[in-house]
């Protein structure tokens, strides 16, 4: 649920809306210089529970509501296969929605209940990351990642895009669903192929020391692909290996539980695309 306090949640990296039918709902207003004269080719974009203007588009922006996106998310998921646990397996959370900087940006990560095992303890369920935005800077965005359980009431997820969809002008909020329908379910048909990609990593050794050097080429930040690098290292056997696989881990528990929260989900995109491409592929 949205905090009582939208100044407080200014200040948050990110909010977390409990369903969709709490994410809030934005209208386009008219833009008004600095003399205070109407700017024609110009509209807000304009929060209505804070009031706060997130973002200043075109005249010819058409808005697509986050919450449009949400519930068709939501509906989809319903439709799919839902998530049964066995006794020794931890709870973690279906459906997350959270908004980024005041709510210009939204994303939305659905779990599917599917369960494939690699090898023991690597149990993977498809994951869906659907993201919007309302200040043009891209339209509707689905993609797939592989979800595995790392502790109770948490996601360990991270892997290279096996589809990105990008769409526009869409005229409806039938149309809206029918593309992430389509999305989500091409997504899924591909999901065996990021299977063979992480089994194979696990057979596949690497030298600790060139985590770093290998992140960095793959375009993460120094200060990033350095504190992976060093918790390689320390996870590394005794001469100094580890698989693709294990190194690949310690990059995604520091992308997705340290440096995530503290990023937008377009810059952590790109930072698990970096991890993934530098240490799961050959």
């Amino acid at each position: 649920m949205i905090a009582s306090n939208p100044t407080e949640n200014l200040r948050r990296p990110y909010e977390t809306v409990a369903a969709p039918d709490q994410v809030p709902l934005y209208d386009l207003v008219p833009v008004r210089g600095p003399e205070g004269e109407p700017l024609e080719e110009y509209r807000g974009v304009r929060r209505r529970d804070t009031s706060a203007v997130v973002s200043v588009v075109s005249a010819r922006y058409q808005l697509v509501q986050h919450r449009e996106v949400a519930e068709a998310v939501h509906a989809i998921g319903e439709a799919l296969e839902r998530p049964v646990a066995d006794a020794t397996d931890p709870t973690f959370p279906r459906e997350q929605i959270r908004l980024f900087a005041g709510g210009r940006r939204m994303e939305v990560r659905l779990v599917v209940g599917t369960r494939y095992e690699l090898a023991k303890g690597e149990a993977f369920y498809p994951g869906i990351r659907v993201m919007n935005s309302l200040d043009g800077s891209w339209a509707v965005r689905a993609e797939g990642t592989g979800v595995r359980i790392a502790c109770a009431n948490q996601l360990y997820a991270g892997m290279h895009s096996l589809v990105e969809l990008r769409e526009v002008h869409l005229s409806s909020a039938t149309g809206l669903l029918a593309m992430l329908q389509k999305a989500i379910y091409a997504i899924l048909g591909r999901f065996t192929d990021a299977l063979r990609v992480y089994e194979a990593a696990m057979g596949e050794e690497f030298l600790a020391e060139d985590v770093t050097p290998a992140l960095v080429a793959a375009g993460l930040p120094r200060v990033h692909a350095s504190a992976i690098g060093a918790r390689a290292e320390a996870a590394a056997s005794h001469n100094a290996l580890l698989t693709r696989w294990s190194a690949y881990q310690v990059a995604t528990a520091v992308l997705t539980h340290e440096v995530g929260p503290r990023v937008s989900p377009e810059r952590a995109r790109g930072f698990e695309r970096a991890a993934a491409s530098a240490l799961l592929l050959p």
